[in-house]
């Protein structure tokens, strides 16, 4: 089978497939299980978006802020707000939540391309590279992910081949720092994790003597810190001022994967985390044991099994002696879960699969057999995973679904690959390993997250949500149970007090520990902490103030459980939540007199006109003009059009002094971390503008898969007519490269 036959060409369309599992989604919003209460795409990504649909839709203006939980906060510093990350946007431009599964679809078909360009470009042959694309499309952990709605780390990971790839550009040195902003701008996260494969990459596959290899590194992290800016620099102004900053290098490693789930690389199950999902499909650790026995193998993929031992040990984090004091260095004292390493061998494996079939099996399509070495290692591994099932078996007198599955797919794979011989035609027994693989991690995938309908996920809280928003007037909404979800208060334009959100400013944090009575033990990404994880009774035995509360202009409080305390009087109940009215809630904005306890001989402040980046006030004077809002670098205030100086009130509201008379005063957000990073930003395209117009090697890589799927229509013939006219008309807004000008002469 000579690389450029048609049957190698058609069958790219394999890269399409992952997009199937992702089909049920477009009717529902992803869960990680069907007893999972809680996904971060409608705790933060949905709400997120939203906000910024509606700002642009109603304000005409792109937020930098937000106050929609917490008491309000950065919204251009968050990297989970998605503003800087300019293909998420396209989620935008369809319904919400469905328009996430169609961008993670292409992100997924992305990333499979990516893979497969990368392992052309490392010389394997086209079967080979399809193998490994396929799985890392397929990965198991991106589904798993997906089902915990963790959606920007999966637009961020099939960045991945393409930052490698850009590693291999010899001619544009900045190309790697292009691709690194954009994983970045994704999810900073997996931006450490990218950097570091990258770094490796570098270092390994280049041919450049090292003063040349440490000027392309110095360039191309250059060139990120440049376009990333947006994000970056006001990133690390609110982690300073965030308790992120305060976290215990025990904190770091608290979600480190467990020894016992190791399993998890033979079965796919993850212990009910999608962070310790890690199943590599029978196929992939079949051929990882070939490449272990096989000196040719381990030559040719030595830097993936460095990748896949170093990052199952990263995983691993503090079971691994010593490992902690990675917790202690600048940028990994910010991340939490090791486990993600976990994505770096997953490519690991789809790269060492594609190795061994194109080292190994090269001798078989030669008509020859496996040698001796790898026979044995498929027996041996075949008899492990017997025994292990047997094992389960036995002590659980059941044999469950994800054990089951792993030993079948082990036993199908091993003895697929052990029948490669002189009677299984190469076609045969290569696209056979194929299909049995795609069965394998489509399997895995469709198990490792669950799909509820929309009605079901907005249909929580919605009467009491409904009953909020049509009571007059601004005011905050308090639950130490969480009983308002965030994606409901977005959808009904309810303003939370509490929430849940990675990054909290440490002065509002420390302000509601007294307001809400909840201690803060270390660190937490909900306000208030859940100690044991039970939102609905938690809390049951702490006191809210609600005079600090009132401050906040929390009128409302809905919980679970009783709340008997003066200033709370108990209005209705919705199902099993009480919702409280708090009687010493202040307004929004208020003026006291000069002296004044806060909050006393408050007089009600109008508010005259609210967007997302500036607030106007009419006042009257002489006195203190508070306004409840949280105090952040960046709020400026004027008065009758005159700058003026903003004081911080009780450590966190927003204030100005006013003279006597009525006055007109606007609260406007100018951040300088955001203005700063976008002028670096705009340095970073002038540096790189030949990089981001010509996009030669981008243009090449479009002309290959048009000839891929060009050789597909021609092999449909005449079935297929209409959508080749469709083809053709897609091909013509895509520039001309020179390489296609060339094929087409």
């Amino acid at each position: 089978m000579t690389q450029n036959s048609p049957p190698s060409r058609i069958s790219i369309f394999f890269l399409l497939l992952p997009l199937l599992i992702l089909i049920p989604a477009l009717f529902g919003v992803p869960f990680s299980s069907p007893d999972a209460a809680y996904t971060d795409l409608l705790i933060s990504h949905y709400p997120n978006a939203l906000y910024l649909k509606q700002s642009i839709l109603e304000y005409h203006t792109i937020p930098l802020w937000s106050p929609a939980i917490l008491g309000g906060y950065p919204f251009a510093a968050n990297p989970l707000s998605g503003l800087w990350y300019p293909a998420g946007w396209g989620a935008l431009l369809f319904p919400l939540p469905q328009g996430f599964t169609i961008l993670i679809a292409l992100h997924l078909v992305l990333g499979g391309l990516g893979m497969y360009r990368l392992l052309r470009a490392e010389g394997l042959r086209h079967f080979p590279a399809l193998f490994g694309a396929l799985a890392f499309e397929f990965m198991p952990k991106l589904f798993a992910h997906y089902g915990a709605g963790h959606l920007t780390l999966l637009y961020a990971v099939p960045w991945t081949p393409w930052l490698l790839l850009a590693a291999r550009n010899e001619k544009r040195k900045w190309a790697s720092g292009v691709v690194l902003a954009l994983i970045f701008l994704a999810d900073p996260r997996w931006a450490a994790y990218a950097g570091l494969l990258w770094l490796g990459y570098l270092f390994a596959y280049s041919q450049y003597n090292i003063p040349e290899k440490i000027q392309r590194l110095l360039i191309s992290l250059g060139t990120t810190a440049l376009l990333s800016a947006p994000l970056l620099i006001p990133l690390l102004e609110y982690v300073s001022l965030s308790t992120r900053s305060r976290l215990a290098p025990a904190e770091v490693f608290s979600h480190s994967l467990p020894p016992a789930q190791l399993l998890g690389l033979l079965f796919p199950s993850g212990g009910g985390s999608a962070e310790w999902f890690f199943y590599a499909g029978g196929a992939g650790v079949a051929l990882l044991l070939i490449s272990l026995t096989n000196a040719q193998c381990r030559k040719k993929s030595r830097f993936w099994l460095w990748t896949a031992g170093l990052s199952l040990g990263l995983a691993l984090g503090s079971h691994i002696p010593g490992l902690e004091l990675l917790a202690r260095l600048p940028g990994f004292s910010l991340l939490r879960v090791p486990p993600r390493t976990l994505f770096l061998m997953g490519m690991a494996l789809a790269s060492i699969g594609a190795h061994v079939i194109a080292s190994v099996f090269g001798e078989v399509i030669q008509g020859q057999g496996l040698n001796r070495a790898a026979r044995l290692s498929l027996v041996g591994l075949v008899t492990f995973a017997i025994f292990l099932g047997g094992g389960v078996w036995t002590l659980a007198g059941e044999l469950p679904l994800p054990v089951a599955w792993g030993v079948g797919a082990i036993i199908l794979a091993a003895a697929w690959i052990g029948a490669a011989r002189k009677r299984l035609s190469p076609q045969a027994w290569l696209m056979g390993l194929l299909f049995l693989s795609v069965i394998d991690w489509g399997g895995a995938a469709l198990i490792s997250f669950d799909i509820r309908p929309n009605e079901e996920a907005f249909a929580q809280q919605s009467e009491l949500a409904e009953y909020l928003a049509e009571t007059p007037g601004r005011f905050r909404v308090y639950s130490p149970s969480y009983s308002l979800p965030q994606h409901i208060a977005a959808q009904h334009g309810i303003e939370l007090a509490d929430g849940v959100e990675p990054l909290q400013i440490t002065a509002y944090a420390q302000f509601m520990e007294a307001a809400t009575g909840v201690p803060q033990d270390g660190y937490s990404v909900t306000l208030p902490p859940f100690a044991a994880g039970e939102p609905s009774r938690d809390n049951a035995n702490y006191i809210p103030s609600p005079e600090l509360l009132g401050l906040l202009n929390v009128r409302y409080v809905a919980a679970e459980f009783d709340i008997a305390v003066d200033g709370l009087v108990f209005r209705e109940q919705f199902g099993g939540t009480c919702l409280y009215e708090n009687t010493l809630a202040l307004p929004r904005a208020w003026v006291q007199p000069f002296g004044a306890d806060l909050g006393q001989n408050a007089t009600p402040a109008e508010i005259i006109a609210w967007e997302p980046n500036h607030i106007t006030i009419k006042a009257p004077g002489p006195g203190l003009l508070v306004l409840s809002e949280i105090a952040y670098p960046g709020w400026r205030v004027k008065v009758d059009d005159q700058k003026a100086e903003m004081k911080i009130v009780a450590g966190i509201l927003r204030g100005v002094e006013l003279p006597a008379g009525a006055h007109e005063v606007e609260f406007f957000f100018r951040p300088l971390s955001v203005y700063v990073g976008l002028a670096f930003f705009v340095i970073g395209l002038i540096t790189t503008k030949d990089f981001l117009i010509g996009t030669k090697n981008l243009g090449s890589c479009i002309n290959n898969v048009q000839d891929d799927i060009n050789s597909f229509f021609l092999a449909c013939k005449g079935e297929t007519h209409l959508i080749c006219i469709g083809w053709d008309a897609l091909l013509k807004c895509v520039p001309p490269t020179a390489s296609s000008k060339e094929n087409k002469k």
